[in-house]
């Protein structure tokens, strides 16, 4: 025979037992609302002895480890919080959508006549209470809520064998004897075992324990165990005249005021069951029978609302874990396309996000988006502009653009019409408080037509992005600031190396001009001095300008034969690096190229770090090619550019190179090099008015590109 111990030990291996669906649906609802409090929420979960059940159950559990017992529903909710609270909620939500065939199954056990019956008599016993003053209403409340929460455990643990109870009963009072038979231990045993097991108050454990006791052993109990029997059988159908003289041996309550508190009783049962949704049933019956109160639900329906919120839950967290997971903006762009797509239909989907200075809102979307190169045109000012789209992102508040309804500003017209839809939707997009963005949802039918879960979703799934858009703009300036903290830091390194640099480099200066003198009468050796000369001024030129990163790299320009520059570049990076090497250096120039007004010491200073990148990246020989000639590629309003390129024969360069190639101190090439020769080159450009573009093949090479202006 089963004990009472392995009873116990199975229930507490057990999870879920079911709860009122009409009530786990107002529940999901509230909590998916942030602006419900939680007295609200509350108010939800003590109409429902599962749900009580389970808060309690949680928040004296060991995981919190409190000290103080909690036996308030309120007080519970307010420390757990929302979250916790919903989370709870959609757990027990799913359960009950998984497991309805198995309750669905039981014949004589029906949840809502259970439910019924525990609130009634929950209602009843505070009533009693605050009549007699004899206990705490809300402990009354609270222990006739749970007064027959075995029986729920019982039916959700050992299913077969409790339909089997209830069905082999014949009276009220055989209850119990079948349960020990059949089960091992009575509802009232299994009550009073799980309150005691949370540390909650024994007095109402007794009441759970005791709620089934002789009438003479209830006269010498405590006033709580003696409200929850009295409101147990007030709670039953029938007729309630033959318990006025319990209720006066009790507690001294007398007739009218027991009619009293039953008719008021009554009555807040019938606006509960109204406000869910349920309704309730009462016929009067002939002789004794007195009343007979039946609760009348739509289950089907009901299980349909609960599935199909489930499902909407489990696709909602699957997109937003997308948005979350999404590790760039142009990611996250696509995940809440996506999301708009199949949760809700929506296909126009146009996000306007601030520039740089908050200057301009600029359309953005994935490069998937139908609306890519549209959204491109989406430009409005931010300051002084009655457009309502700008509103919305400045006030932080829903808006619409309607056909039914034309706008006055100009752009909102031109929104409307570029979406082609009778609505446009203006989310704004929030985070800390702060301006992110503005979404613009092309709406498939009216905004008054849509669903409050279709509003949730919404603004569930554009919150994620705002959160997710803010922490990228935040690691963007955060970005900004580290690199520019790396330039003065690199500058501040760069003039002290100058300082002591500049001193050997005068030294070999004048030891050149006296050897110049002693070889004044052989113009060869004169020439190449000359060079040398020249480039050790170039160089010191160079070494003092090396804090690049903080301010103009080069001397004024002047007009310059850019091919006479390069050639003279050519002749000096030949003789140093490509005598003895596999390694070979080509000039292509074009002959037609008129002078250009640019620093000669700039474009050397550029052009040996590409050549000499060029050569290091060829280990196993080729050869590195300068072209010169007109910048084809260059608006025709705009002012002539001619183009310099720089090609080598090497393997070419990873994305994840390219991605970081000017950055400073980043290198593949290993130790001895610095990583700050392409960093120089970028700068360099920048200061002569240039661009430069980067191209690697696939099957090796890469391919520098300098576009400068003639003047």
């Amino acid at each position: 025979m089963t004990t009472r111990e392995t009873v116990f030990s199975q229930i507490k291996k057990s999870g879920h037992v079911p709860i009122l669906p009409e009530i786990l649906l107002r529940l999901l609802e509230a909590c998916d609302n942030e602006s419900t409090p939680l007295t609200k929420v509350a108010s939800l979960i003590d109409k429902d002895p599962s749900l009580s059940y389970k808060v309690l159950q949680l928040v004296n559990s060991a995981y919190f480890g409190l000290r103080t017992t909690y036996s308030g529903i309120d007080q519970a909710v307010v420390y757990l919080g929302a979250n916790s609270v919903k989370n709870m909620a959609v757990t027990a939500a799913v359960h009950q959508v998984f497991d309805v065939e198995r309750f669905d199954s039981l014949k004589h056990f029906d949840i809502h006549s259970f439910w019924y019956h525990c609130l009634k008599c929950a209602t009843l016993s505070r009533r009693i209470a605050e009549q007699t003053g004899l206990a705490n209403p809300e402990d009354a409340y609270l222990a006739g809520l749970l007064h027959d929460l075995g029986r729920l455990v019982l039916v959700s643990v050992f299913t077969e064998q409790y339909e089997s109870v209830l069905a082999g009963i014949s009276e009220e009072t055989d209850l119990l004897s079948e349960e020990k038979d059949l089960i091992g231990a009575t509802h009232a045993e299994v009550g009073d075992w799980l309150i005691r097991d949370w540390n909650l108050s024994s007095l109402i454990a007794d009441t759970i324990g005791y709620h089934h006791e002789h009438l003479e052993n209830i006269k010498q109990a405590l006033p709580l165990v003696k409200i929850i029997y009295l409101a147990n059988l007030l709670s039953k159908p029938g007729d309630n005249s033959p318990l006025f003289e319990t209720a006066e041996a009790l507690l001294g309550i007398s007739a009218d005021d027991l009619q009293e508190i039953c008719e008021g009783t009554k009555e807040e049962i019938l606006q509960i069951s109204s406000e869910l949704g349920i309704h309730i049933q009462i016929t009067a019956g002939p002789g004794e029978e007195g009343q007979t109160e039946r609760v009348v639900s739509d289950a089907a329906a009901v299980q349909t609302a609960l599935a199909s919120r489930i499902k909407g839950i489990t696709l909602l967290s699957g997109f937003l874990e997308n948005v979350a997971q999404a590790d760039d903006s142009d990611k996250m762009l696509q995940a809440f396309e996506q999301s708009m797509q199949v949760l809700l239909g929506i296909d126009q989907v146009i996000l306007l996000l601030p520039d740089r200075d908050n200057v301009l809102l600029i359309g953005r979307t994935s490069e998937s988006n139908k609306l890519y190169s549209l959204s491109r045109e989406f430009v409005l000012p931010v300051q002084k502009n009655s457009s309502r789209v700008v509103a919305a992102y400045l006030s932080k508040t829903v808006d619409y653009l309607s056909l039914k309804h034309e706008p006055e500003n100009l752009a909102d017209r031109q929104v409307l019409s570029a979406f082609n839809c009778p609505e446009v939707a203006l989310i704004p997009l929030v985070a800390e408080q702060q301006e992110v963005g503005v979404v613009l949802l092309g709406l498939p039918i009216p905004s008054k037509k849509m669903s409050k879960d279709d509003y949730r979703l919404i603004r569930t799934i554009a919150q994620q992005v705002a959160v997710g858009l803010h922490l990228e703009n935040i690691k963007s300036k955060k970005a900004e600031e580290i690199e520019l903290e790396r330039k003065a830091a690199i500058s501040m390194t760069a003039r002290k190396f100058a300082h002591e640099v500049n001193n050997p480099l005068g030294i070999i200066n004048n030891y050149l001009t006296s050897l110049k003198l002693k070889v004044s009468d052989n113009e060869g050796i004169q020439e190449e001095l000359t060079i040398i000369s020249e480039e050790i001024q170039r160089i010191s030129s160079m070494i003092n300008q090396l804090d690049i990163f903080t301010r103009t790299s080069f001397a004024p320009a002047e007009l310059v034969d850019i091919n006479v520059v390069i050639a003279d570049i050519v002749r000096l990076v030949k003789s140093s690096f490509f005598t003895g090497s596999d390694a070979a250096l080509a000039f292509e120039p074009d002959s037609s190229l008129p002078q250009i007004k640019t620093s000669s010491d700039g474009v050397k200073q550029i052009l040996i770090n590409l050549i000499k990148n060029g050569y290091e990246a060829m280990a196993d020989g080729g050869t590195v090619t300068i072209r010169t000639g007109p910048d084809l590629g260059h608006q025709q309003d705009q002012e002539p550019r001619i183009l310099i390129t720089v090609s080598d024969d090497g393997p070419g360069l990873p994305d994840e190179v390219r991605e970081k190639l000017y950055k400073p101190f980043v290198t593949t090439k290993g130790i001895g090099h610095s990583g700050l020769g392409l960093s120089i080159v970028h700068k360099g450009v920048e200061d002569l008015g240039g661009r430069i573009s980067n191209f690697s093949g696939q099957e090796g090479g890469t391919r520098f590109e300098i576009s400068l202006p003639r003047a």
